[in-house]
């Protein structure tokens, strides 16, 4: 067999695998500043809109964002690398670690990007029963785990969410959530990589005539730590794959 068409075949490959990997490439990438998780409502419908809203100013495909823009929740990725001990037994344990472990942490200013969760598009409080909108984790994958924690001055930190079960939350990994709120929480991830979580926000709406139930979930990816480009994966893929075949020629001359 020829030289090209080794070098044909192998960008075949390359090609072959970049897409297969997750198109993370296709993605818009928020690396910094404020941001938040969450839904629109339009009155008299019974699903909500969940979305990423992006702050301006706030770092998106490595420039600011003139203005505040929202994008779809599989249209976007969330980037983290910083670091933080874990220094809570109760996070630590929803995290499936010990206490003192470094993990990834993101969700406020010191821990970029700022992402948090926002009720501010859904009307006013007294249009949905109670004044709030239960958020629940529904769906969660990653190669380790992750927690949401809130620590409130005077009476400690609360773990809202964890991709353990339920059995590590203080509510069954559900948040009655303010209407016209805006929280930002503590993220934690356990491991490198890619993570998809899926959440919930369910209400019963009173603004107008009959009470209208309203649901709607959106599945968001994080990417944690220091990750090869999908062109990087690819392109290692292939020229492993061309050394193997190379040496097997090699080899075979020699027998």
């Amino acid at each position: 067999m020829k030289k090209p068409t080794f070098l044909l075949m192998a960008a075949f490959l390359a090609g072959g695998l970049a897409f297969a990997v997750p198109g993370v490439a296709a993605q818009s990438i928020y690396t910094n500043g404020h941001g938040d998780l969450g839904v629109e409502y339009t009155p008299g419908e019974t699903e909500f809109e969940p979305h990423w809203h992006i702050g301006a100013g706030a770092m998106v495909d490595g420039a600011p964002l003139a203005e505040g823009e929202e994008f779809a929740p599989g249209d976007l990725v969330a980037r983290l690398s910083t670091t933080s001990n874990v220094g809570n037994a109760s996070v630590a344990d929803a995290l499936g670690v010990s206490t003192g472990t470094a993990v990834y942490r993101t969700g406020i200013t010191a821990y970029p990007p700022n992402l948090g969760f926002g009720l501010e598009e859904v009307g006013l409080p007294d249009d949905w029963l109670g004044g709030a909108i239960t958020l629940t984790l529904t769906g969660f994958s990653g190669p380790g785990q992750m927690a949401i924690s809130q620590t409130v001055s005077g009476l400690g930190t609360f773990v809202w969410f964890s991709s353990l079960g339920d059995g590590y939350t203080v509510a069954d990994n559900e948040w009655e959530f303010a209407v016209g709120g805006h929280q930002h929480n503590d993220w934690w991830f356990s491991e490198t990589g890619i993570y998809e979580v899926t959440f919930e926000w369910s209400g019963t709406y009173i603004g107008g005539g009959e009470p209208v139930d309203v649901t709607g979930a959106g599945t968001f990816g994080l990417q944690v730590g220091v990750i090869p480009e999908p062109g990087t994966w690819a392109l290692l893929a292939a020229g492993g794959a061309m050394l193997v075949l190379l040496r097997r020629r090699s080899l075979a001359r020699l027998s």
